[in-house]
């Protein structure tokens, strides 16, 4: 990442912070300062955080604050004591960042979903912004279903307490329901990676098929049984072929060019693999983690739009590929006429908070 070019946004320094549990923050977050050559980055945050970085900017490392899947659901009690566990480093770690605000004298802190830079920042008064997805949880109304009000009051409680220190919110999403009253948070369309926005879509016969757990046994045999090629990642770590299925180990470029070529995507709810898949115009079969009331959300909403369907089984059968392959044409209408790219509109928004600030 370039540091010290000339221009109106010249030494600019902005403290990052983002969660390193998924990739999908990660893939947001370079998608965002690769279109900001004009400003130096620091970033602070854990997991895969610098693996993912390469090197290409200092990274302060902090514990990350994840949920724990099991067998495609919530693992609830692991993810409360990992929480629990983090936030008692809470004193130590936000010290380690008020030093380096101290030190290094950053002119704002950006923020994709940690927990620990936001309040760092409030106590050495450095304005800081989210801009993330996650926040569409707590600014917007929309359904919950009796059924997901478990999930729901769950996600609420984590993100109301360990994700909600700003004042300024910036949402990037593929669906826009309506604020609550008396919020000021503003929604823009999906942040995408240059890589997605330069690989040409091809019409191919294959499905992609992404996993993040390797415990979804149920889906992958009925993959077995569709009559088409399926690309699997996610679900084991090196190249094997199983009569119809092939499996790869997760490789940023390659799980693009596959994606761009395929018929349909299969996915869990994730809301970045959702947007490359759209941006594509690949419609989308997801099946949500259990409990994971944000994967639900991004799925519904893939059905109320007509981009794809979703399905809460844990025993899908190959039946129900069958009637989703039914709709291909009408769901990629709908994509076609429905999805926007984000990237160029948020940048622009954050050059002019970058400008209130430098």
């Amino acid at each position: 990442m370039p540091q010290h070019n000339a221009g109106a946004f010249s030494m600019t320094r902005i403290l990052y912070g983002m969660t390193g549990d998924t990739r999908g923050h990660i893939a947001r977050v370079t998608a965002i300062t690769s279109r900001l050559p004009e400003c130096e980055f620091h970033f602070v945050g854990g997991d895969n955080v610098a693996k993912r970085l390469g090197g290409k900017a200092p990274v302060l490392e902090v514990p990350v604050l994840r949920v724990v899947h099991r067998n495609q659901r919530v693992a609830v009690a692991r993810t409360a004591g990992h929480i629990v566990a983090g936030t008692a480093r809470a004193a130590r770690v936000c010290r380690r960042i008020r030093d380096l605000i101290e030190h290094w004298q950053p002119h704002l802190a950006i923020c994709d979903h940690e927990f620990f830079l936001p309040i760092a920042a409030r106590h050495a008064g450095l304005p800081c912004v989210s801009l993330d997805h996650g926040h569409v949880l707590l600014a917007c109304d929309f359904t919950v279903p009796p059924a997901q009000r478990w999930s729901w009051s769950l996600a609420m409680l984590q993100d109301g307490l360990f994700f909600n220190s700003t004042r300024r919110n910036l949402i990037t999403s593929f669906f826009h329901p309506p604020l609550k009253p008396g919020r000021t948070d503003e929604l823009f369309p999906p942040v995408l990676r240059e890589e997605t926005r330069q690989i040409k879509p091809r019409n191919g016969s294959h499905v992609l098929c992404y996993q993040t757990s390797p415990t979804f046994h149920q889906l992958i045999n009925a993959a077995r049984d569709i009559g088409r090629p399926v690309i699997v990642y996610g679900y084991c770590d090196e190249h094997a072929t199983d009569g119809n299925l092939m499996f790869k180990p997760f490789d940023p470029r390659a799980i693009l060019e596959d994606l761009a070529g395929c018929a349909y995507a299969v996915v869990n709810g994730g809301h970045n693999v959702i947007c490359e898949a759209l941006a594509f115009g690949k419609p989308l079969l997801c099946f949500p983690v259990t409990t994971h009331f944000e994967q639900f959300l991004n799925a519904s909403y893939v059905r109320a739009l007509g981009f794809g369907d979703f399905s809460m089984s844990r025993h899908p059968t190959v039946d129900l590929f069958r009637q989703f392959e039914q709709r291909l044409d009408k769901y990629r209408d709908a994509i076609r006429h429905g999805f926007e790219d984000g990237t160029d509109t948020v940048v622009r928004r954050l050059r002019s908070i970058i400008t209130e600030h430098s």
